[in-house]
């Protein structure tokens, strides 16, 4: 028997998932392709950025600051080019996004500590081209659609730019007139106020995260059961379908149709049956596995996706949950309650392999499905029928 879901299905108005939870699968997708923009925007950046400090090297070769800038932004673009090399080639991992933009507001501090060795603390501090690139590092952090790493990298910048600081004010008389001229007062105030600007740069990329999250829930998702709609289950699919093709790994899908739909609207009313299609989504949602997929595929039609699975474990599954289905009627108020009963169809890789694509794969099952039907309803059907 497969290990129950620890929660039911998902409701219409519930939240996509705690904001330090990992991201829905289909934003973490979004999130490997936004890494991948990412890395070529940030060589491409470096690329253009290495036209000043080149310039300025050549034009002052004698120049400290300049010799820093070029060695800092150079270092960069090679650290650059090696993860856009990395990922291109398939080196993508979890903790890619993290990692890459923890360097990229890091390349920024080690600019600004640049600055303090070979200039001085108030030309770190009081930085105005270079600070403002935390800002593009924190825009980015967005585009990995993963809250935890905008909370992270936020809070990274935060404490690196404050170690300046804190450092600088340690080390050095910060009101020296000596430094004003070169780099403008030293004003804790502003200071302070650029700390409090980039909480709210971290802020804002975690809102634009959880706003994303929250449409692709809302794109991905059935209004009235929660359960992931057929747009979304049809991408799943593919993709899945390709990936067992490819591994020569089981895959089983089953159509799901409620015995009865119409007379139970006709009899009921349309109320008692959205709390119908409520009711089974929940109790499929219970009833798979974390790596299974639900979907609400239309009307009163359910769709299962069962990755890793047999022909013969998924016919079993299915018929165990149409027999919990059967035997737990829903309850309607004032000591009624209605019976269910559902009609199911089964296909499976590789034991079907006239199924060559993943509309064929789900055809066969839906043949089944009507199988079912002309059998009487109430029964699931996984036999080896013709597509």
């Amino acid at each position: 028997m497969r290990p129950p879901r620890p929660s039911g299905a998902l409701t219409r108005d519930a939240a996509p998932q705690p904001i330090w939870g990992r991201p829905d699968p289909a934003l973490a997708a979004a999130g490997i392709e936004g890494e991948y923009v990412v890395a070529r925007v940030r060589l491409v950046a470096m690329g253009l950025l290495m036209i000043a400090p080149t310039w300025n090297l050549f034009s002052s070769p004698g120049t400290a600051m300049h010799v820093a800038g070029f060695s800092v932004t150079l270092a960069a673009t090679l650290a650059s080019a090696g993860i856009w090399w990395v990922l291109k080639n398939g080196g993508w991992r979890p903790w890619v996004g993290f990692a890459s933009s923890a360097f990229d507001v890091s390349m920024v501090s080690l600019a600004l500590v640049s600055f303090l060795v070979v200039a001085s603390p108030m030309v770190a501090l009081n930085s105005t081209v270079t600070f403002e690139m935390y800002f593009l590092a924190l825009v980015a952090t967005s585009l990995r659609y993963d809250a935890r790493i905008c909370i992270v990298v936020g809070t990274l910048a935060i404490a690196e730019y404050a170690s300046l600081w804190g450092f600088a004010a340690s080390q050095y008389d910060l009101a020296d007139p000596r430094y004003l001229q070169d780099a403008g007062p030293y004003l804790p105030v502003d200071l302070a106020t650029r700390l409090l600007l980039l909480a709210i740069a971290t802020l804002l990329s975690v809102t634009i995260v959880r706003r994303a999250q929250r449409l692709l829930y809302l794109a991905a998702h059935d209004r009235l059961t929660g359960l992931y709609n057929r747009g979304h289950f049809d991408g799943v699919l593919n993709s899945t379908f390709l990936q067992a093709a490819r591994d020569k790994s089981r895959l089983a899908v089953a159509i799901l149709d409620v015995d009865h739909f119409k007379r139970i609207n006709d009899e009921h009313g349309h109320a008692v049956g959205d709390r119908v299609l409520q009711t089974l989504a929940e109790r499929l949602s219970r009833s798979m596995r974390r790596t299974d997929v639900v979907a609400r595929y239309g009307g009163e039609e359910f769709v299962l996706l069962m990755p890793s699975t047999s022909l013969e474990d998924a016919i079993g599954h299915v018929e165990e949950v149409r027999q919990e289905v059967h035997g737990t009627p829903v309850p309607l108020g004032q000591g009624r309650q209605l019976t269910l009963n559902f009609s199911a169809g089964v296909a499976a890789l590789p034991v079907d392999s006239e199924a060559s694509t993943p509309a064929a794969l789900l055809t066969l099952a839906d043949h089944r499905l009507l199988e079912a039907k002309r059998q009487g309803r109430g029964r699931c059907v996984g036999q080896f029928l013709s597509a």
